[in-house]
């Protein structure tokens, strides 16, 4: 049994809640009373979620013990077997065990039973989850398809792109049949370590290596030329010697036939007479002209003949040094522009350097006429031809052809490589979104599958045990008093096809539903399984919105359920209705040991306490809030006793709510008190009018105006309009409003006022009465009411049926 609750944390209002210690424990039969607002549906929450598939426990400290109160423990915000047997029926398990699967015109087929609504709402939004799963996956597959094929198309496309640039390599770029996509894939499955792009210029190279025809070797030779180092030097010293003579006469004034005379004395050797002229030439004649052309004239004559030899032979190589440049056409095709650049270069280089031969040239010739003149010349340091690049163009060149098929393959790989890689980008991309897309249809899959297996699932399922037609009806009609609902449980064990007087049922009205899904509760609670313990039973606010005959048959099925039939362990029943209460409250003291044993002292098996759970306002870090708390109920003897209707109730309650006031006007006494307002107080007045007045009953705008002339009549000191007006206006004007907020129609510092207004209309109206219902309470009839007159603004503005 649940002994009391030790500790509640983050339940509703019951937020620190713990338990008073001076407040008795719970009994077999437990009858807790509480007002809207009080915490009845937060604890009733907090008990459902209690079982092992919620977290509910980690919230709620629990003392137990067994009937005996033996094996007393306290759960410690742990999971305990008891709750296993804790059942709660409330306006949510009515909610979550009453459904019409179709409300078709034919029939109405009512589904009962928590676990098998829930099933049933269950798979219809699998049902639309996989309605909407199955579209969402045919779009995937699209999706996976077309990103397969653009990626596979991208792998084509890269491989032909590779094939066409580089097929003249051969070996594995001749074709797509040896390059195809499926090559091109693999690539980049691995290794992106090498992959470069190339420049404009190293692709265009490349690629010209790759298209370029096997050649032959064109003959190397050399395309560089320069002076010799000593030769301006020698031709300077030549220029100007002078070597010793015996000058002839005649060439003293002829210079110029001084060649002519040294190459005429060689033929006239053993001759007498002059061949030229026919003269005599003497001997002495003869040893004149060998004294002019001595051997130092020989001497430099020589000389200078072999530097002229030598700066012609010169002239000859630098005229024939380049030749016409057509060995070009012989190169491969990339060494072509660079060969006619350097050789155009080269061109330039040999026009200088032919220049300075033919001056050097010239100036040796004028020395050798007159070998013995000195010549004036100036020989600048002599130019040189650069034929490097020529010659390393045709080296590369002739490399190539030795090793063309080596140098096509590298060049082709290079392509291969800047292809790969700028292709990179979009293949990655293309990878990416194929992977994205695929990985969307696979999870689409296989939450499909999962959604399926899941509805199979709960298609093989079977339902809470249900009630039998015969069972359901009969139960119905008594807890009704009619019988006008019928039921038949169809065959699939799940559901009931309800009809009234013979057509399909629907629009069940509340107190039908109600009675409904509680027969199948006390049912399912009989038939389940709790081991050798028997069930717990939790019931809140079974009767509300209820009329008074439906909630009577609905009290007494309960009671007959749960206290006289003995396969319940303890039950619990939680209502703001004070007349159900009242009723439990009776029928215990008609239970078995009578009313001088009721309580914990019963000793027949029905023990037995009875609780009023209110929640009045405790300060909390400077905020009014709203603080559960269990009272013993009733607070003597004597007021059970007189207290036996709603009428009694609703006057104790604004009595302790007045007295509180006049201890302690706090804040929090003030909201505790404005809770009253206006319906209670409004209920106390009706009742009290009725019964001074039975004839105004359901008018009590009419019954409060005719007893105001009787104030007067009654001897009340006062302003007996005022004091009507006072309680119309606040209690009648206000009691409907469609705010739940009562701080929106009355101020907490005006409700003691009006608390006390309230008493003193009663008091002046009937002493007697008043009187005696102070007695109950035990408090003075002074104490409650007014002590100065009621003055109000005239100006006021009062309900609607008091301006007519």
């Amino acid at each position: 049994m649940l002994r009391r609750f030790e500790s509640i944390k983050s339940c509703g209002i019951f937020e620190e809640y713990k338990w008073n210690p001076t407040v008795p424990d719970f009994e077999r039969i437990n009858l807790i009373y509480g007002t809207n607002g009080s915490g009845k549906t937060s604890l009733s929450r907090a008990l459902d979620d209690l079982s092992s598939d919620g977290s509910g426990f980690a919230k709620v400290s629990i003392r137990m013990s067994d009937a005996d109160k033996g094996n007393d423990r306290v759960s410690g915000r742990a999971h305990d077997a008891e709750f296993d047997r804790i059942f709660v029926f409330s306006d949510g398990y009515v909610n979550r065990s009453h459904d019409f699967g179709g409300d078709t015109e034919v029939e109405a087929v009512l589904t009962l039973g928590e676990r098998t609504v829930e099933d049933e709402k269950r798979v219809a939004v699998l049902t639309e989850l996989i309605q909407t799963a199955e579209e969402e996956l045919g779009r995937a597959t699209k999706a996976d398809r077309d990103a397969e094929k653009a990626l596979d198309d991208e792998y084509k496309s890269l491989a032909q792109t590779i094939v066409a640039a580089l097929n003249r390599a051969g070996g594995s770029y001749a074709s797509n049949s040896n390059y195809s996509k499926a090559q091109a894939k693999a690539k980049f499955s691995g290794s992106h370590a090498d992959w470069a792009l190339l420049s404009e210029a190293d692709k265009d190279a490349a690629l010209a290596t790759v298209n370029s025809d096997e050649r032959a070797k064109v003959q190397s030779k050399t395309y560089s030329f320069d002076v010799r180092a000593g030769l301006a030097a020698e031709a300077a010293d030549a220029l100007t010697l002078s070597p010793v003579s015996v000058v002839l006469d005649t060439l003293q004034s002829h210079q110029s036939a001084a060649s002519w005379v040294e190459l005429g004395r060689h033929l006239h050797e053993g001759v007498d007479q002059c061949i030229f002229c026919g003269g005599p030439l003497t001997d002495q004649r003869k040893q004149q002209i060998e004294q002019h052309f001595s051997d130092e004239v020989e001497a430099a004559q020589k000389l200078v003949d072999g530097l002229i030899r030598e700066v012609e032979t010169a002239r000859t190589t630098v005229e024939q040094l380049l030749g016409d440049g057509a060995v070009a056409g012989s190169l491969f095709e990339d060494l072509r522009t660079g060969f006619q650049a350097a050789h155009d270069a080269a061109k330039a280089e040999v026009e200088q350097v032919s220049d300075w031969l033919a001056g050097l040239l010239g100036a040796l010739q004028t020395k050798r006429a007159n070998v013995v003149a000195p010549v004036v010349y100036d020989i600048s340091t002599a130019p040189a031809i650069d034929g490097s690049a020529l010659e390393s163009a045709i080296k590369t060149h002739n490399e190539r052809v030795a090793q063309h098929a080596t140098l096509v393959q590298a060049a082709a790989k290079k392509v291969e490589l800047h292809l790969l890689k700028e292709a990179e980008t979009r293949v990655v991309g293309l990878v990416t979104a194929a992977a994205d897309a695929a990985k969307a249809k696979v999870e689409l899959e296989a939450g499909l599958a999962k959604d399926r297996e899941e509805v199979a699932a709960l298609d093989n399922v079977e339902g809470d045990p249900l009630p039998s037609a015969e069972v359901m009806a009969r139960e119905l009609t008594r807890i009704l008093g009619r019988s006008e609902l019928s039921f038949e449980l169809l065959p699939d064990g799940k559901h009931y096809r309800v009809t009234r007087h013979g057509r399909p049922a629907r629009d069940l009205s509340t107190g039908e539903r109600t009675a409904i899904t509680l027969i199948h509760f006390l049912e399912s609670v009989k038939r389940a399984d709790t081991g050798r313990a028997k069930p717990i039973v939790v019931i809140d606010d079974p009767v509300s919105s209820l009329d008074g005959g439906s909630a009577m048959g609905i009290s007494t099925y309960i009671w007959s359920e749960v206290v006289s039939k003995s396969h319940i362990e303890q039950v619990f029943l939680l209502t703001h209705n004070f007349e159900l209460f009242r009723q439990w409250d009776i029928q215990i003291d008609g239970l078995p040991g009578g009313p001088q044993r009721r309580g914990p002292a019963n000793n027949r098996g029905f023990t037995s306490n009875c609780y009023e759970l209110i929640a009045p306002h405790r300060d909390h870090d400077g905020t009014p809030k709203r603080v559960p708390a269990f009272i013993l109920w009733p607070p003597s003897e004597d007021t059970r006793v007189k207290v036996r209707s709603a009428y009694h109730h609703a006057f104790i309650t604004a009595a302790r709510a007045h007295v509180a006031l006049v201890d302690d006007s706090t804040m929090e006494r003030k909201l505790d008190a404005q809770l009253l307002y206006p319906n209670v107080l409004r209920r106390m007045l009706e009742t009290f009018l009725a019964f001074k007045s039975p004839t105004t009953v359901g008018n009590f705008t009419t019954a409060m105006r005719d007893h105001g002339a009787a104030l007067e009549v009654a001897g009340y000191q006062g302003d007996a309009d005022a004091l009507r007006l006072h309680l119309t206006r606040f209690t009648h004007a206000n009691s409907h409003a469609e705010s739940p907020e009562t701080d929106l129609t009355v101020s907490p510092d005006e409700v003691g006022a009006i608390i006390a207004a309230v008493f003193t209309f009663m008091n002046a109206l009937d002493p007697a009465h008043f009187a005696g219902l102070c007695e109950v309470v035990g408090v003075e009839p002074n104490d409650l009411v007014l002590t100065a007159p009621v003055v109000i603004d005239s100006t006021a503005q009062l309900g609607g049926d008091e301006k007519r």
